[in-house]
C-alpha cells in the first residue's frame, strides 16, 4: 500500500461492510416518491431531484413534513410551493443556480433547517446535483462524518459539479478554522506526523518490558471491563500495543477502532491485523482536532498515554463526546505529572496534571466515575468517565 494513498483508504474503511460495525448516524439509501426523479433517503432527510405535481400526494404519504427546494423563481412552469403548501406541507425556498450563487448565506441557512425539529424533510432541487452540495457540509460538521466518506455519499445522492463540491469543501475548511481552538502544545505531535517515521524505532521504545502500559497491560486491561460485542475506539493507537488486546477481548461479535493522526503507524497496525487475520480492526487516520468517527458509533473510547498529545483537547473532546454512544465509557491513562515527585522529562513533556485534565473531560460534558487502582501502574494514573444517558 503506497503511504500517499493511505488516508483515504483508510477513511473509506470507516463503515466496514459488517453488522458488528454499523453506526447510528443514518446511512444514506436509495427511496422512492412516486415518480419523483433521483430519490434517496438519510433517516428523517430525503433528498430528491424535481417531482411532478402528481407525486405530491405521495410525498405526503410518506411521511414529510417539510419540502426545501433549492431551485430558483422561473426554473418550472408550475407553482411547486402551491401544490406542496396545498397538501398541507410547508415549503421553503433557498434558491441558488450555480457555483457562484452558492454562498456560506445558504449554507448555513440549509444547515439550520436540517437542524430543527419539524419532522422529515425533503431536499430538493432539479436533478439533486444542488442537494448533494448543500447538504455536504452539514453532514461533516454537523453530523461528525468524516469529510471523504461524507463526499461519497454526496456524489451517490446527485452531487456531480466540480464547483458545488469545492464551494462545500472550502466552507467546511473556513468554518473549522474559525471555531479552532488555540494549540495547547504546539509541535507535540511532529515526530509522529513525519512521512519519514520509522514504525520500528517507536515498537522497541514502546513495546518493552520498561514501559509500565506495556508491563502492566493485562492488568490495564482487565481493569476496563470489556465485554465480547463491544465497539471500541483505541485513541492514539500507535504501534497497536493494545489494539490487538482489545481486538481479541471484544471478540468476533465486536468491532476495535485504531484511531491515530499517523499514516505510518497505522500503515503498521494494519499490516499486523492482516498478517494475524484479524478481521474486526479498523484503522482511521484522524486530524489533529477529532477522532472521526460517526456519532455513538463507539461503547467505549480508550486513551492510553495520548491525551496529553491531544493538541486540541477541545475539539477532540467534543469529537469523543459525540463518537461515544450515551451510557459509553472513556478511559483515559496517563501521566501523573507532581513537581518534585516526576521525572523532569515528564514534566517538560506533559501539559499539566490530572486535575487539569480531568476538569478539561468534564468541561467536555462527561461525568467522572473513578480513578481505577491496577496492579503496576504507578507512574500513570487511570481516570474512568462515562458519557450521560441524557447527553
Amino acid at each position: 500500500m503506497k503511504l500517499r494513498s493511505l488516508s483515504a483508504v483508510l477513511l473509506s474503511l470507516l463503515l466496514p461492510v459488517s453488522a458488528t460495525a454499523q453506526v447510528e448516524v443514518a446511512p444514506v439509501a436509495p427511496a422512492s416518491l412516486g415518480g419523483t426523479h433521483n430519490v434517496h433517503r438519510a433517516g428523517n432527510l430525503w433528498f430528491s431531484g424535481q417531482f411532478r405535481p402528481e407525486d405530491v400526494a405521495t410525498i405526503a404519504k410518506s411521511g414529510v413534513r417539510r419540502v426545501v427546494t433549492l431551485r430558483t423563481d422561473g426554473e418550472l412552469e408550475w407553482d411547486p410551493a402551491a401544490a406542496v403548501r396545498a397538501a398541507g406541507l410547508e415549503f421553503v425556498a433557498v434558491p441558488f443556480r450555480a457555483p457562484a450563487s452558492l454562498t456560506d448565506e445558504v449554507f448555513d441557512r440549509v444547515r439550520d433547517l436540517l437542524g430543527d425539529d419539524a419532522g422529515a424533510t425533503l431536499l430538493q432541487c432539479g436533478s439533486a446535483n444542488r442537494v448533494g452540495g448543500v447538504w455536504l457540509p452539514w453532514r461533516v460538521l454537523d453530523q461528525g462524518v468524516p469529510l471523504e466518506q461524507a463526499l461519497a455519499e454526496a456524489k451517490t445522492i446527485g452531487l456531480r459539479s466540480q464547483g458545488y463540491q469545492d464551494r462545500a469543501v472550502a466552507y467546511i475548511e473556513r468554518r473549522r478554522a474559525a471555531t479552532r481552538e488555540p494549540s495547547a502544545k504546539e509541535g507535540i505531535n511532529d515526530d509522529y506526523l513525519d512521512p519519514e517515521l520509522d514504525v520500528q524505532v517507536w515498537v522497541d521504545r514502546f513495546e518493552v518490558e520498561s514501559r509500565e502500559v506495556y508491563a502492566a497491560r493485562h492488568a490495564v486491561l482487565d481493569a476496563l471491563s470489556l465485554k465480547p460485542g463491544m465497539r471500541v475506539a483505541d485513541v492514539g493507537s500507535g504501534t497497536g500495543l493494545y489494539t490487538f488486546l482489545l481486538s481479541e477481548s471484544v471478540g468476533a461479535d465486536g468491532w476495535v477502532w485504531a484511531v491515530d493522526i499517523s499514516p505510518r503507524m497505522l500503515e503498521h497496525v494494519l499490516e499486523l491485523a492482516s498478517a494475524r487475520n484479524v478481521a474486526n480492526v479498523t484503522g482511521v487516520l484522524c486530524p489533529e482536532d477529532s477522532v472521526a468517527l460517526p456519532p455513538a458509533s463507539i461503547d467505549l473510547a480508550w486513551v492510553c498515554d495520548t491525551y496529553h498529545h491531544f493538541e486540541y483537547p477541545k475539539a477532540t473532546l467534543a469529537s469523543l463526546f459525540r463518537a461515544i454512544a450515551p451510557g459509553g465509557r472513556l478511559v483515559v491513562l496517563d501521566f501523573e505529572r507532581i513537581p518534585g515527585v516526576t521525572r523532569q522529562w515528564l514534566l517538560d513533556h506533559v501539559r499539566a496534571g490530572k486535575d487539569v485534565f480531568r476538569a478539561e473531560i468534564e468541561a467536555a460534558g462527561f461525568t467522572f466515575v473513578r480513578e481505577l487502582e491496577v496492579e503496576g501502574i504507578e507512574e500513570n494514573y487511570v481516570l474512568e468517565f462515562v458519557r450521560p444517558s441524557d447527553g
